[in-house]
């Protein structure tokens, strides 16, 4: 019985987290790969876990057996939906799209995750309705259940994603729901044959008839709490690390496999939960400062090292919080309450940080709130002897009211020592690593500990508010965006999280395009020596500033198409740039996602498409298959041109779209630029750009530049489309 019922939950909770990152790749191109997708779709699947929880918190009234048989039809219900396949829906253009993405989860999966979601604490109650010895304390099929969760979620982007096409990914789920079923029917089968089977000896069996465990309101606060604080900080240390590389299932599983490993490892038979929270305890105050030091720099490489920072900071938060979980879990007669607690605490902390964090927070606030909440939650270390300023204080009142005093000075001492060092990176990373030393020190008074952390970051972000003189702020669903004003104001820069979208000198008339599009870069170049008929009607997806107005000729008809209506407001405010007020073109703009915008155009209707929405870190992996291609090819007359923009800090997206070009016969040239000393001074970036033409003719003069080479290739590669892409193999980890 114990290994069957181990068997079941490890199937099931495996196909469970199977199933996130599997949908979640299925909605991405609908929302233009925004990185908000997956904090909602976790959101909405940790809802509908609460949902299975309390299913089975309600029905552990019935007999086992009646339970049964209702979680059965359950299970069976819920395959009229399979299999599970890409959504044959359009998101609202303009309205907010979380509703219809809720809808959607709803619809697509919702049932099947809800049937599967309900065994966990079924199968624990009913082994503990037995008088096997394992019945005295079951928790260690929760054990069980996470490590199939983490083997579900770590075979998606290794195994299932890079081998199978997103149809192949759905049947093979609906394989495996027909294995756990399989598997539920035979652990129901053993209520009739054993319900109550006697195996351990009289002395050991659990008491028949013990007192009913008294729990009061702040016991089960705690569980909510040390549920919603790693559920919240999983969540964050996702949406740092995809907002400027890319929403891909890679950089969205390993964070959740480390939250549940930490649950795996909290509630293991062989762990001493005890143990486990004295250690998280101890490596929690390193781990913060580390953390909140590369938040403070505002770091952004090496890529591999942030990535072990940040994780290894959630793992360690996670064996704290869930090591006092598992510590102060309660006898099997409370069992199903229990995780019913556990389940909603998830579900607030992902509540917090996809639906309210985006509401009230301009940025990325809800990461350090949840890294200084995990040390709040921190417990005391036991006190040897009275620490300085209880020695010298000796009154308590006063050693409490410096719980406050002392991060405030913390935090103003970094806030005048990050702005006094202005634009020097040494000086600025020089006072953030003292103040963190300082924070250090205090790690032995948890609240004195995370209220300077907290005060530290504040201070940081006000003054690099100060510093980098941050005009505007906006947050939608699509990302975080700020203008930015540079050289004593002259300078207007528009960032997407870290990566800078455009950029106009202040009062230049007409304005003059910087940052990637400069008249020497390879954008101004196309602009300037492609065919004249080329450049008469453009389609540009992307927006940014609005700077690709001003490479045009004049009569040039431009239509941009934006996905982020945030970004339009910004582009056409004349206070941050006038780019598509005061250039020679007077571009319509389009609301919605490029592609699915374009397919409602007429064939043939342009001469160039331009794409431009690969300058951000985080890019749409939709806009780069071969049926993207396909479609842009279809939509540019006989002679056109497609211009990609493929800079990147860590994706290699040249092999990509040179095995669709080479698969598709075009011609594809590419070309990057480094500017010069002067031309960085000036506010020109390093950029790269491909050309991609149906025959060599169609590249005009650029066709005799030997700085345009050709698009490298991968043919041990598998070419990109809509129901097969593996950006993991295209990662730059240096």
């Amino acid at each position: 019985m114990t290994v069957l019922y181990s068997l079941a939950l490890l199937v099931s909770a495996a196909l469970l987290f199977l199933l996130e990152p599997m949908v979640g790749k299925f909605v991405l191109p609908l929302l233009g790969s925004a990185p908000e997708v997956w904090p909602t779709t976790v959101l909405f699947f940790q809802a509908v876990l609460l949902a299975g929880y309390a299913f089975a918190h309600i029905t552990s009234r019935l007999p086992a057996r009646r339970q049964a048989l209702l979680q059965l039809g359950v299970i069976v219900a819920a395959a009229a939906v399979l299999p599970i396949g890409v959504p044959d829906s359009t998101p609202p253009e303009s309205a907010n799209p979380i509703p219809w993405l809720v809808a959607l989860l709803a619809t697509t999966a919702g049932l099947p995750f809800f049937a599967l979601a309900a065994l966990g604490p079924m199968l624990q109650r009913w082994l503990a309705g037995t008088r096997r010895r394992a019945a005295r304390d079951p928790y260690f099929l929760f054990a069980a259940s996470n490590g199939g969760s983490l083997l579900g979620l770590l075979a998606y982007p290794l195994v299932l994603e890079p081998q199978l096409s997103l149809g192949g990914q759905g049947r093979t789920w609906s394989i495996g729901y027909a294995l756990a079923f399989a598997l539920v029917v035979a652990s129901a089968a053993l209520l009739w044959i054993h319900p109550r089977e006697r195996t351990a000896p009289p002395e050991e069996a659990a008491p028949a008839a013990a007192a009913p465990e008294r729990i009061d309101w702040r016991r089960r606060l705690l569980w909510l709490t040390l549920a919603a604080v790693p559920s919240s900080l999983m969540l964050g240390t996702s949406t740092y690390l995809t907002r400027d590389v890319s929403p891909i299932p890679l950089l969205w599983v390993v964070p959740l496999a480390l939250y549940l490993l930490t649950f795996v490892v909290a509630f293991s038979p062989w762990t001493n939960a005890e143990r486990l929270t004295v250690l998280g305890r101890r490596l929690l105050p390193i781990a913060a400062i580390v953390m909140t030091y590369t938040l403070m720099i505002g770091a952004q490489k090496p890529l591999a090292l942030l990535l072990l920072l940040h994780l290894g900071g959630l793992a360690i938060a996670g064996l704290l919080c869930h090591g006092r979980l598992a510590a102060g879990r309660p006898g099997t007669d409370r069992l199903t309450e229990f995780y019913l607690w556990v389940a909603l605490g998830g579900a607030l902390g992902g509540a917090f940080n996809a639906v309210l964090s985006p509401l009230v927070f301009p940025g990325l606030v809800e990461y350090p709130l949840a890294i200084v909440a995990a040390c709040l939650l921190r417990p005391a270390p036991p006190k040897k002897r009275p620490d300085l300023l209880e020695f010298l204080l000796r009154d308590p009142r006063a050693t409490r009211a410096m719980d406050f005093v002392v991060p405030l000075l913390a935090g103003g001492a970094v806030g005048a020592g990050l702005v006094a060092s202005g634009e020097s990176q040494a000086l600025e990373s020089a006072v953030a690593g003292l103040a963190c030393g300082l924070a250090l020190n205090l790690s032995r008074r948890p609240v004195r500990f995370a209220l300077a952390l907290g005060a530290m970051l504040v201070a940081a972000s006000i003054a690099g508010a100060v510093v980098d003189d941050v005009l505007y702020r906006d947050r939608s669903f699509f990302g975080i965006s700020r203008v930015v004003a540079g050289d004593d104001g002259a300078l207007h820069q528009l960032y997407s999280g870290t990566t800078l979208h455009g950029a106009q000198r202040v009062g230049a008339r007409p304005p003059k395009p910087l940052g990637y599009y400069g008249p020497s870069s390879p954008s101004g170049q196309a602009f300037a020596q492609l065919p004249a008929a080329t450049t008469r009607k453009v389609a540009a997806v992307g927006l940014g500033t609005g700077s690709l107005a001003c490479l045009q000729r004049p009569g040039t008809q431009l239509t941009y198409y934006e996905i982020d209506p945030a970004v339009v407001r910004i582009a056409r405010d004349p206070r941050f740039f006038t780019f598509l007020r005061d250039c020679p073109v007077r571009p319509k703009i389009v609301t919605g996602d490029g592609r699915r915008s374009l397919e409602r155009e007429p064939k043939g209707s342009f001469s160039l498409v331009a794409v431009d929405a690969f300058n951000s870190d985080a890019i749409p992996l939709h806009l780069i298959t071969r049926e993207a291609i396909e479609l842009y090819l279809s939509r540019i007359a006989r002679g056109g041109s497609l211009l990609f923009h493929l800079t990147n800090r860590y994706l290699r997206l040249e092999p990509v779209l040179g095995n669709i070009a080479a698969e598709l016969d075009l011609v594809c040239r590419i070309r990057t630029q480094v500017p010069t000393g002067a031309e960085q001074e000036r506010g020109y970036q390093k950029s790269t750009w491909a050309l991609l033409t149906r025959r060599p003719e169609d590249l005009g003069a650029i066709r005799l530049d030997r700085r345009w080479t050709p698009c490298a290739t991968d043919p041990d590669a598998q070419t990109w489309t809509d129901d097969y892409s593996n950006p993991l193999a295209v990662v730059k980890w240096g």
